[in-house]
C-alpha cells in the first residue's frame, strides 16, 4: 500500500485591483500573482497524485476484502459440510444403541426359554454366545463411531476459531476501506478546489500579463 506525499506550498496572497492604480506596483503584484499561479499548479498536481495513490490503496483494499469474504465463505460451508457428518454419526450411534437393545432383549427371552425348556439350554447357550458376539461387534461399531463424533466436534471447533479469525479480518479490513474513501473525498474536493485556483490565477496572470505587455 503506497504512502501519500505533499509537497509544502508557498501561501496564497490575492492582489486586489487597487494595484492597477499604483505603476510603480505592477512589476510586484504581477511577481505576487505569477507566484500565486505556479503555488496553485503544484497543488493542483500533488493532489492528482495523491488522488492517484488513494484509489490504487482503495482497489488494493477492496481486492484484500473479497479474498477474505470468499475464505470466511469457505469455512462456512465447510461448517455445514461438518454438521452434516456429525449428524449422520448420530444417527449412525442411535442406529446401533438399537440393535444392541433388541439384542439384549432377546438374550432377555432367551433366559426365560432356558427356564422352560431344559433341552434346549445347549442350543440356547449358543445362542447367546452368537449374540454376545454380536454385541461385542456393535460396541466396537459404537466405539468407533465415538471416536469419529469426537474428532468432528473438535473439527467443528477448529473452524469455528478459523471463521471467527476472518470475520475480524473483514472487520479490520472494512474499517480501513471506510478510511481510505474518506480520504478520496477529502482529497477529490482538493483537486476540484485548486483546480478552480489555479484556473482563476491563470486569468489574473493573464490580465497582468497584458498589462506589462501594453506598457
Amino acid at each position: 500500500m503506497k504512502k501519500l506525499f505533499l509537497k509544502t506550498l508557498l501561501a496564497s496572497q490575492f492582489i486586489g485591483f487597487a494595484a492597477f492604480a499604483e505603476p510603480y506596483n505592477v512589476q510586484q503584484g504581477f511577481d505576487k500573482i505569477k507566484t500565486n499561479f505556479e503555488n496553485s499548479k503544484a497543488n493542483k498536481n500533488e493532489y492528482n497524485k495523491n488522488l492517484a495513490i488513494v484509489n490504487n490503496n482503495v482497489n488494493e483494499i477492496t481486492k484484500a476484502k473479497n479474498t477474505v469474504i470468499k475464505q470466511k465463505n469457505d469455512i462456512s460451508q465447510e461448517i455445514i459440510k461438518n454438521n452434516d457428518s456429525l449428524k449422520k454419526v448420530m444417527l449412525q450411534e442411535r442406529d446401533i444403541q438399537k440393535h444392541i437393545k433388541i439384542e439384549e432383549e432377546k438374550i432377555a427371552a432367551e433366559n426365560k426359554q432356558i427356564e422352560q425348556l431344559q433341552a434346549l439350554v445347549e442350543q440356547i447357550k449358543q445362542n447367546q454366545q452368537q449374540r454376545q458376539a454380536i454385541i461385542a461387534n456393535y460396541q466396537d461399531q459404537l466405539k468407533a463411531t465415538t471416536d469419529e463424533r469426537t474428532a468432528w466436534k473438535n473439527r467443528e471447533s477448529e473452524l469455528r476459531n478459523q471463521e471467527g479469525e476472518t470475520i475480524k479480518a473483514v472487520r479490520t479490513i472494512s474499517a480501513e476501506e471506510s478510511t481510505w474513501a474518506n480520504r478520496k473525498k477529502g482529497y477529490e474536493i482538493e483537486v476540484k478546489r485548486w483546480t478552480a485556483e489555479a484556473d482563476r490565477q491563470q486569468k489574473i496572470h493573464d490580465t497582468y500579463q497584458g498589462l506589462k505587455e501594453g506598457k
